[in-house]
């Protein structure tokens, strides 16, 4: 018990000593501020341009079922029209819409394809909808 009590009276009488100033360092001559170089300029980065899209939309104009199939493989919904028969691909970027028509030899192919960009695609000047049809390709 005496050991920690004359423990404690050092701790305490060390703790009542003298103050220590901290040194402090003095700003440099003006002569040397105004020889160093100025602040170097913010470097502004822009936002880098997407690759272009694996697929264009033209590449599956004129395609049969089964070859749209076979890219991009089986859709969300299938509805059948007067005239066409039309089908939905949607993800969570785009939905597709398209529609199938006869040909001169009664086969269905594709004549039209619609696409809706959602806020994920905004960015793509002019390639929105190559870019939302490449979203469906079957690796």
């Amino acid at each position: 018990m005496k050991k920690i009590i004359s423990i404690l009276g050092v701790l305490i009488l060390s703790a009542c000593g003298p103050e220590q100033k901290l040194a402090e360092t003095p700003p440099p001559p003006e002569e040397e501020t105004l020889a160093s170089e100025p602040a170097p300029l913010p470097y502004i980065v822009e936002k880098p341009k997407p690759a272009e899209p694996r697929f264009q939309m033209a590449n599956i104009m004129g395609l049969q079922k089964s070859s749209v199939e076979d890219i991009l493989g089986l859709p969300s919904l299938k509805r059948v029209e007067k005239a066409a028969e039309v089908w939905l691909y949607d993800n969570q970027f785009c939905n597709a819409h398209i529609y199938f028509y006869e040909n001169d030899n009664s086969d269905l192919q594709v004549e039209y394809v619609e696409t809706s960009e959602e806020k994920n695609l905004m960015g793509l000047e002019g390639q929105r909808a190559d870019f939302c049809i490449s979203t469906f390709l079957k690796d």
